[in-house]
């Protein structure tokens, strides 16, 4: 108490408890003291929705959590108050009141979970029971020097299966796990100079705050330490929330900036050849430009199509991110879906590009979902063409195992540096040797959550300059 309101001990004997209560509020707690004495019982200090405040000695208001208990001893009535500082979880919650305020309701349940910690020193058996009879989650224990159990007790000692007259002699870090020990050892060896100490561990599936205080003998050392542990699983379970929640709108702040710098630029190019190719076939009004109005009417359309190709990422990416997309699992002739995907790229053909195909089977029946395989094989058809030149090949071949399908596309293109592999499925991502060839970083990861809704994998090999192959394994 002398620490936290800074004033003497003896400073303190024979006052009155409104000496540590803000001049504000000293003639109303006269009152709520009057009452309590006359009619006492367990209970948290203060109205509902209501913060208390503390006033230290120099002047100075902080924030406070008090808990009131009785007791008699020798037929003499005793008020018990344990006073906790919570002026860095006031802190921390106005922090995250101020920035997440769909969080205000998970806040108050915080701020109900929180347990005073007990800040005065404790002797007598019969106090000790009776802070351990109305200690809610979690245990009071009494060691002596040699850190030997004297007394434990706590309603969450039922969680651990034992009573407290089981621990008494049984040394306290036989409770712990071993990798707490030297840092407990360190703890004790500090409370023994005099400071009160606290850390965090787990028991059982719990996690618990442990405060640590030395009880001094008559020698003016410390011949005991009272460790009051305080279950804080909800607390770090609402932490964790919190933090998860926090993450996930950063992640979808910066997605979203991405989203708008990428489709602009990728807008603004088909855009813009769209507009100029229109401005020229106007001045093309002779019969023998009927060339060069066919050319600029071939670069419309490409970027007609380049435009669609990125609105159909867009699409694809909003209903997979949504969980829209289900399977249908149905039997499907691969070889017409493979002859489907090549006559619909074939518009994406540079000069001299051809699309081979090769079957290792018979058969061409498999079960699996049409529609997404078409998916699949289109993306990573239209990938191989885009980045691979003129008069170059693009393979697709087919494997049907017992139980799998394994499909493969292979070009000789461009390839992917090996410093960009690890993230070429990222949403978003593109390699540093494609930022001059028009794409939406979508593409991979859109083949690889259609792969996944079927069950499948899909992986890749590449080399810089060679070209790439991937491979589609999907369950029959």
């Amino acid at each position: 108490m002398t620490e936290l309101f800074g004033y003497e001990r003896d400073e303190m004997l024979g006052n009155r408890i409104e000496m540590l209560v803000p001049t504000s509020a000293k003639d109303k707690h006269v009152a709520l003291r009057d009452g309590f004495m006359q009619n006492p019982h367990s209970r948290p200090m203060g109205l509902a929705n209501s913060e208390l405040r503390g006033a230290r000695k120099d002047g100075s208001i902080f924030p406070v959590e008090v808990s009131l208990n009785y007791f008699f001893q020798n037929q003499d009535k005793y008020i018990l108050g344990l006073v906790t500082d919570v002026t860095e979880r006031v802190r921390i919650e106005n922090e995250l009141k101020a920035t997440k305020s769909n969080l205000y309701k998970l806040n108050e349940e915080l701020e109900m979970l929180v347990i005073q910690r007990t800040a005065e020193l404790v002797k007598s058996q019969q106090l000790y029971e009776m802070i351990a009879k109305n200690f809610p989650d979690g245990i009071i224990n009494v060691l002596n020097e040699d850190f030997n159990y004297i007394f434990a007790a706590g309603r969450d000692l039922k969680k651990f299966n034992v009573s407290g007259e089981d621990l008494i002699g049984i040394n306290y870090l036989d409770r712990i796990d071993s990798k707490y020990h030297a840092e407990l050892l360190k703890l004790f060896n500090l409370v023994k100079e005099g400071t009160n100490q606290s850390c965090t561990i787990e028991l059982l599936e719990g996690h618990y705050e442990l405060n640590i205080v030395g009880i001094k003998g008559s020698s003016d050392r410390v011949e005991r330490f009272l460790i009051v542990e305080i279950n804080v699983t909800k607390q770090k379970e609402l932490q964790e929330e919190q933090f998860k929640a926090l993450e996930k709108e950063r992640e979808l702040g910066e997605m979203k900036s991405r989203f708008v710098s990428m489709a602009s630029h990728e807008f603004r190019t088909p855009l813009s050849a769209i507009l100029s190719s229109a401005s020229l076939i106007e001045k093309y009004e002779e019969k023998e430009q009927q060339e060069k109005r066919l050319k600029h009417t071939a670069r419309i359309k490409s970027s007609v199509t380049n435009l669609t190709g990125i609105l159909n990422d867009f699409l694809s990416f909003d209903k997979l991110s949504s969980n829209a997309i289900e399977s249908c699992i149905e039997e499907v002739n691969i070889c017409e879906v493979i002859k489907y995907a090549i006559d619909e790229v074939s518009a994406f053909k540079k000069q001299g590009q051809k699309i081979l195909v090769s079957f290792e089977d018979e058969s061409c029946i498999i079960k699996t979902d049409e529609k997404i395989v078409k998916n699949i094989l289109l993306n990573l058809l239209s990938n191989g063409l885009k980045y691979s030149g003129s008069e170059s090949t693009v393979e697709v071949s087919v494997k049907l195992l017992e139980d799998v399908v394994v499909l493969k596309v292979s070009d000789n293109g461009i390839g992917i540096p090996e410093k960009d592999q690890s993230r070429l499925f990222e949403r978003f991502f593109r390699a540093d040797n494609v930022s001059n060839i028009q794409g939406t970083g979508l593409g991979l990861n859109i083949v690889k959550k259609y792969a996944e809704i079927l069950n499948g994998e899909i992986s890749f090999e590449s080399k810089e300059g060679i070209g790439t192959t991937f491979t589609v394994v999907l369950p029959q």
